[in-house]
């Protein structure tokens, strides 16, 4: 009967989180000053429609499972990355090194309470 229990651990979910930190993070340093950078908005356009593809899957997945908790952590992480790629766009330059490295401290602890709270459903 055990099998019977209603559950909201779903690994494709986990994966997903776990996707769009490692996207999101490649995205940020992609988008910092270095050595060689020049900016392009085509590069910032395509790269920002592919993880806002990832982000529309996660939450569209999401929304299926019936779990605010994740539909919310989803969300609030989509909404930093919108954030993150409308202040590229409307500067048109690089992020900072040191700025980067202030972006991606929180980020890192917001994705890791995601990816716990999927652990612990």
């Amino acid at each position: 009967m055990l099998g019977g229990c209603a559950s909201t651990k779903n690994a494709a979910s986990r994966d997903a989180i776990a996707n769009l930190k490692t996207a999101h993070l490649a995205f940020i340093d992609q988008f910092t000053e270095g050595t060689g950078k020049t900016w392009d908005d085509q590069t910032l356009a395509t790269q920002t429609a592919a993880l806002e593809k990832q982000f529309a899957d996660a939450e569209e997945a999401a929304a299926t499972k019936a779990d605010a908790r994740r539909k919310t952590a989803i969300a609030n992480l989509h909404a930093r990355f919108k954030r993150h790629a409308e202040v590229l766009k409307s500067r048109k330059a690089f992020f900072k090194p040191k700025a980067a490295d202030v972006i991606k401290g929180p980020l890192i602890l917001n994705y890791d309470q995601a990816l716990s709270g999927e652990d612990r459903r």
